[in-house]
């Protein structure tokens, strides 16, 4: 471990972490109250409505649509996801030259190569991580399309169909799960970012980032129009 981390830094770190994991749990597990439930909460329930709303339609083509419409939303940003992993990782064979573009930066840190390298291994780690939960979330989202073309007809029993839309429910929303997962990811990089820079500064984006997805969660105007 390099000689130069500082109390600040660990600290910095763990609050990180802590951050992160709590407001996700939150956000997809817990609600606040009856009335005031968690944006991820409301979008699990209508995209369970979407399911079983799908096995009455005979023509189910638009609904696939609409799913492979969020597939290339997620390849996207899983090939994006790749291509930043690369570029931190090639910053790797240029750290002296990186560090030196921080000196230039009001309150930075100066650290030594060994810590500079230990704050990108962060930042492949959050990317590596936000990758792995993207190619996931496509691979259960093609699970739900080939869900959908085995579906029951629309005249098939309504118990037959109930029990088909809540397995074709729980499939689409652990995708979406993963999404969201990979996303914050996202958020959380730029959070990490300023680690470069100092633990203080690395701090206060954790707050202002979790602060930024904690009112996004739970009061939100969408969050708002779509619990009414």
């Amino acid at each position: 471990m390099p000689s130069d981390i500082t109390l600040s830094d660990i600290f910095a770190f763990c609050f990180f972490f802590t951050a992160w994991f709590s407001i996700s749990k939150l956000s997809s597990r817990y609600n606040l109250n009856k009335d005031k439930p968690s944006l991820y909460i409301i979008t699990k329930s209508v995209r369970n409505q979407w399911m079983r709303r799908l096995l009455d339609r005979e023509n189910r083509m638009p609904d696939v649509a609409l799913i492979g419409h969020l597939m290339r939303s997620v390849s996207f940003f899983a090939s994006t996801s790749l291509l930043v992993l690369a570029s931190f990782i090639t910053v790797f064979g240029i750290v002296e030259d990186a560090i030196q573009v921080t000196y230039d930066i009001p309150f930075a840190q100066h650290v030594s190569p060994a810590f500079w390298k230990l704050k990108l291994l962060l930042m492949v780690l959050i990317f590596s991580f936000v990758f792995f939960k993207l190619v996931w979330s496509i691979r259960q989202y093609n699970a739900t399309i080939f869900m959908v073309g085995a579906a029951p007809e629309h005249s098939s029993p309504e118990s037959e169909k109930t029990f088909y839309a809540e397995n074709l429910g729980t499939v689409i929303n652990r995708a979406s799960r993963h999404f969201i997962d990979g996303m914050r990811g996202y958020e959380y990089a730029v959070a990490a970012l300023a680690w470069f820079i100092n633990p203080y500064l690395f701090m206060i984006s954790t707050i202002i980032v979790t602060l930024v997805t904690y009112r996004r969660e739970f009061a939100s105007k969408t969050m708002e129009a779509m619990n009414k």
